[in-house]
């Protein structure tokens, strides 16, 4: 940066300092979005969890092992997992970028990604796996700015390259958001609302599906059936945050 620059940038500090979007307290100069006391906030999920849908267990003894739901009724992706509790201040930083298409939370979500990725996701494999955002349809898209997924899916994967799928998976009806509805609601929002363009592209593939929330698992489902539809030969679910129960 030019000095006087620079030096420009430090007064505007001092006289206006930069604050916690969540919190409201200062930030030293270059912090991004949200203050450390904030973000040691943050429930990270860890083992037991279940080993399909990665629900929390909340009796800490024991491994990973499989939830009750999914002895049940087995989704159709074989593997989920998040990284963290969907509670603030996560929630705030997800809604900033999926709702105000504020980007400056970007750096913030990708250093809470950052070890789940090294641990969870080591074994991808770019040459035959393949990623998958979760799509908007294209009004919902013009809307907001930008596709929240893709933007994780970028953080999830930086080396994904190719890889990396964005108009293969498309939604085509333009639904309610799922927010305003209830389980029963949701499903039949989200049925039938995902085509897959190309199939080749998924065909004989294991699929990294990435969204930014876990709730229902309304819409991975509905997802995944397109995809396994297509060819494609399993389905695995990241999101940042997973909703508690």
């Amino acid at each position: 940066m030019i000095p006087w620059r620079k030096w420009g940038w430090g007064c505007v500090e001092l006289i206006f300092p930069s604050r916690c979007s969540f919190c409201q307290s200062a930030l030293p100069w270059k912090a991004q979005a949200i203050c450390a006391d904030c973000l040691s906030r943050i429930h990270y999920l860890q083992s037991p969890l279940c080993s399909c849908c990665g629900r929390e267990f909340p009796d800490s003894s024991g491994g990973d092992h499989l939830c009750g739901f999914c002895l049940r009724q087995p989704p159709v992706y074989g593997w989920a997992r998040a990284v963290v509790r969907y509670e603030a201040p996560v929630t705030h930083l997800l809604h900033r970028l999926k709702y105000a298409a504020d980007t400056r939370v970007l750096p913030e979500l990708a250093a809470i990604i950052e070890p789940f990725v090294h641990v969870s996701l080591h074994d991808f494999q770019p040459e035959v796996d393949r990623i998958i955002p979760v799509p908007l349809f294209p009004a919902r898209l013009k809307q907001r700015g930008l596709n929240q997924s893709l933007l994780l899916a970028r953080i999830f994967f930086p080396e994904a390259g190719g890889a990396l799928l964005v108009d293969t998976l498309i939604r085509t009806r333009n639904t309610p958001p799922q927010t305003t509805l209830d389980g029963a609601a949701r499903r039949k929002n989200l049925r039938a609302a995902f085509a897959v363009r190309y199939p080749e592209a998924v065909c004989g593939r294991r699929i990294f599906l990435v969204d930014d929330v876990l709730t229902t698992g309304t819409t991975v489902t509905e997802c995944g059936k397109a995809l396994l539809a297509a060819g494609a030969v399993e389905i695995r679910v990241v999101t940042v945050a997973r909703v508690a129960g």
